[in-house]
């Protein structure tokens, strides 16, 4: 028969100081003035998380029951039935409160959450203070990222080092060292990637991981030396207290948490050297053991030790709660909401370990629940890939009002005909707000973070950088939104700001060296008072016309030849917002749409990219110009805004390759460019306004 990995004899003051930890987390998130410190609960429960994990894996291979099967068997039923029962309920909340955007976020979060790579995800993001990450309801994954990522690493290197009989204490030590180091190095000038890189982190599990070492192969040399100093202490009497030396390191360690809570805040760099505080304090509290005066009255406590009990589940059901009230509320809740949260929190986790989470980890069929959950948990991580990948499942949204919105957010309460449309005046439709938050923009009711602009402005800057390298010019179109160009067809309850939401990022944008930002709008204004409508009635996008003009503009500014075309009414335009609204009997009017005539129609031959797929505005494709306009070779990296120029791209330069949706390209484009064996001697990426 095959021994069972054996487990650490269990220590309730464990489970209290989890339940410490885990509270301290809930409390800055729903009070952040109560305890600007809480969020170093987690770094708590790194430490436990490492002593108790590590302590499995030494005895077990000292004894030679250590089963990478059975461990992780063990971890799977651990976290797998309260995670999976967060993400659904997260997922089905999510359809009828979140936007498409919004919704598309969150499915990728889910399938980060699932596959427990959240923490690199999010690394990508903003950072874990900034303002949008109140609006991130499973922000708080990118925890359980790096103690999953640790369970992966840690099992398989200690194994490893043990078969080959290198000395555990050794490499524990090598591998704290130096991931403490990198978090030093690293802290000051990228301080996103410190805070959730495992690299940076994992230095925390490994304290635990040192503690449980010395716990288990120095336990007789501790305990005589804790005996000596015990002994010095009480003046070697009779009946002198022999808990002396615990008490004294359960009281530090809990003053070190106290004061870490007290004092650390999120304007520190943190982890860095802040991190030491939490780390020192949990290690000496579970050094102290169960018998020490802490341990046994406070963190032994039935209250704490249940509170421990459920503080996965409850640290897994806060967060969501309380981000959904911040979506909902479109503000920091009011206190009676966020009290109403907590205590909801406490009650589903509650639930959730006494009806999944224990029932699960206990009895029989234990390969089958395994089995079960490995595969519930696929599913619901494809679900969030799905919901992703089509854009957040916008058409669900299609046709509903507010009214008709099952909870009805406060940040969208003004009156149109749809979320994802509403109607203008004289037959004009305009993209609704589930659509990349387009009617808050335009009102700017919201403001773009700082991190979301930095990030946007690194990815042209790269590209800029790479193109001065092979004297390759950088150009980014704007492509206008209607609502910006037609106000006047706006609804009267809609009111557009004078300042645009795209102008914190352009005002950025417009100080890359050798990046060339050309935003059309004034231009099309002006010429919207000559040359006609320029935008279809029924669409989101500038016609024919419309492009031409910017289009020639742009090409003024680097003195590029402009094709010689005219324009024509002849046919009606169904644009893109009549399925959308399902407006099928709106008028339709000839004067919004041009037909493009040409005067020597260019001479093209296309040929597509091979493993590229076709774009919102047409194949990845290399197009080649029989009679050019300009011997230029050129990259065009676009968007919806790009079908109608694509014509004049082509119709100018001897060489286009239409490369891809920015959304794909643009991150990795400069690496692109430097691996190209022909450069091109322009990029232009053309990117809608209200995506910024």
């Amino acid at each position: 028969m095959t021994p069972h990995l054996s487990h650490p004899k269990y220590r309730p003051d464990i489970d209290g100081l989890r339940a410490i930890a885990v509270l301290a987390v809930v409390v800055f998130h729903a009070f952040p003035d109560w305890l600007k410190g809480g969020f170093i609960g987690v770094d708590v429960f790194f430490v436990i998380s490492g002593y108790l994990i590590s302590t499995i894996i030494y005895e077990n291979l000292e004894r030679g029951t250590f089963s990478f099967s059975e461990f992780y068997a063990r971890r799977i039923k651990r976290i797998f039935p309260a995670l999976i029962l967060v993400l659904i309920a997260c997922l089905s909340f999510g359809w009828f409160v979140l936007f498409a955007d919004e919704y598309e976020q969150l499915g990728k979060h889910i399938g980060a959450g699932a596959g427990f790579i959240s923490n690199i995800v999010l690394w990508n993001e903003a950072g874990y203070f900034d303002n949008t990450a109140d609006t991130k309801p499973l922000l708080h994954l990118w925890s359980l990222g790096i103690e999953e990522q640790f369970y992966i690493i840690w099992p398989l290197l200690l194994w490893f080092s043990w078969k080959r009989k290198l000395n555990l204490l050794t490499i524990t030590i090598i591998f704290a060292l130096t991931s403490f180091t990198l978090n030093l190095m690293t802290i000051t000038q990228n301080p996103v990637a410190t805070f959730y890189s495992p690299l940076t982190r994992f230095w925390e599990l490994l304290c635990g991981s040192l503690l449980a070492w010395v716990t288990l192969y120095k336990k007789n040399t501790f305990l005589n030396l804790r005996n000596k100093i015990n002994s010095y202490l009480n003046g070697e009497k009779k009946g002198a207290d022999s808990k002396a030396v615990s008490n004294v390191l359960s009281i530090f360690g809990l003053l070190l948490l106290a004061y870490g809570f007290w004092r650390i805040n999120k304007e520190l760099s943190f982890p860095g050297q802040w991190a030491l505080i939490p780390v020192i304090g949990t290690f000496l509290l579970i050094t102290a053991g169960s018998k020490a005066f802490i341990n046994r009255i406070i963190l032994s406590n039935k209250v704490a030790v249940w509170f421990g009990l459920i503080s996965f589940p409850l640290y897994l059901w806060h967060w969501p709660l309380l981000s959904f009230a911040r979506i909902v509320e479109g503000d920091v809740p009011i206190l009676n909401i966020r009290i109403t949260a907590v205590v909801l929190s406490i009650l589903l986790a509650w639930v959730t370990y006494k009806f999944v989470e224990h029932p699960i980890r206990i009895g029989k069929h234990s390969k089958v629940k395994v089995t079960v959950l490995v595969m519930l948990m696929a599913i619901v991580g494809y679900g969030g890939y799905y919901t992703y990948k089509r854009d957040g499942l916008s058409s669900r949204l299609d046709g509903l009002t507010y009214e008709k919105m099952p909870i009805k957010r406060k940040d969208f309460n003004w009156a149109t005909t749809s979320l994802a449309w509403y109607k203008g005046k004289s037959d004009w439709l305009f993209l609704g707000d589930s659509h990349d938050r387009t009617v808050s923009k335009l009102k700017l009711a919201i403001l773009p973070s700082k991190n979301k602009i930095e990030a946007t402005k690194e990815a042209f800057s790269k590209l800029a950088k790479v193109g001065a390298q092979f004297n390759t010019e950088v150009v980014l179109i704007i492509g206008p939104n209607k609502s910006n160009i037609y106000s006047e067809y706006l609804p009267d309850e809609i009111v557009p700001s004078t300042i645009k939401y795209s102008s914190f990022f352009l005002d950025k944008l417009k100080n890359v060296p050798n990046l060339t930002v050309y935003n059309p709008r004034n231009d099309l204004l002006r010429l919207k008072k000559t040359e006609g409508i320029l935008y279809w009635m029924t669409d989101t996008h500038w016609n024919h016309k419309g492009a031409f003009l910017a289009y020639s503009e742009f090409s003024k500014l680097f003195e590029l030849p402009i094709p010689e075309v005219s324009f024509q009414h002849t046919t009606t335009h169904k644009g893109d917002l009549i399925p959308i609204s399902n407006l099928i009997d709106l008028p339709l009017h000839p004067e919004d749409n041009w037909d493009v005539v040409w005067k020597n129609k260019p001479i093209l031959t296309e040929k597509e990219i091979p493993n590229e797929p076709t774009t919102i505005f047409g194949p990845s494709s290399v197009v080649i110009n029989q009679n050019p306009l300009s011997n230029k070779y050129v990259w065009v990296v676009g968007d919806s805004f790009t079908r109608s120029l694509r014509q004049y791209f082509s119709a100018t330069f001897k060489e286009v390759r239409f490369v891809g949706h920015w959304k794909k390209k643009l991150k990795n484009l400069h690496e692109d460019l430097a691996k190209a064996d022909k450069k091109p001697d322009m990029i232009i990426i053309n990117r809608v306004e209200r995506q910024f």
